[in-house]
């Protein structure tokens, strides 16, 4: 399986939100390992798309405190292949002056194998509505689902996904399977045998 090396920039979580305050970003709404939705939306607005944002505690141990990691160098290799260097590049050096010009201090270069899912979403920022990721608590089906009508239809709709679904598995198999015996007739006699 490939994994991405990560090369970037990481300032404390107390740091980022001074930066934020910089650069007009508000982040009241955040908790420190959440800041960089906020962030990402920025840089999206901007057009900073060579610069991932995301958070974590750093080093991950239990002595590791929330950092802003501000990524700018991708590498994807696969495991008995040679891990990448990640060197500083020029390029990554402006992003630090960026950084330090607004106001960030205790700026650190890291490369990282990306076992925490900092690239799941890909390898550039996008905006995100925070509202998607907030969670309801509810007690009944009713606040959930809505009325019984309305669970109904949606009993009803899942049904039909499902029969399309299964409808579409079995094309599938039956496309397999005249390849596979290279007959022409394979296909129309696997469907009717179902």
């Amino acid at each position: 399986m490939p994994v991405w090396t990560l090369g970037g920039y990481h300032i404390p979580a107390p740091v980022a939100r001074e930066l934020n305050k910089v650069l007009g970003i508000d982040d009241s709404p955040y908790e420190d390992l959440r800041v960089f939705w906020a962030v990402n939306n920025w840089l999206v607005d901007n057009n900073k798309l060579h610069i991932l944002c995301r958070c974590h505690e750093w080093p991950p141990t239990r002595d590791g405190m929330p950092r802003m990691f501000f990524f700018t160098q991708f590498h994807q290799w696969c495991a008995g292949s040679t891990r990448p260097e990640v060197p500083e590049r020029e390029e990554d050096l402006h992003v630090k002056r960026w950084l330090e010009e607004n106001g960030a201090t205790d700026v650190q270069w890291v490369a990282l194998d990306d076992y925490y899912g900092f690239t799941r979403g890909g390898t550039r920022p996008w905006k995100c509505n925070r509202a998607q990721f907030e969670w309801k608590y509810v007690s009944t089906a009713e606040e959930l689902f809505g009325d019984k009508e309305e669970r109904e239809k949606i009993d009803e709709s899942m049904a039909a996904w499902k029969l399309a679904q299964a409808a579409k598995e079995r094309e599938v198999i039956a496309r397999y399977y005249a390849e596979r015996d290279n007959k022409v007739g394979a296909t129309s006699s696997y469907l009717e045998a179902r």
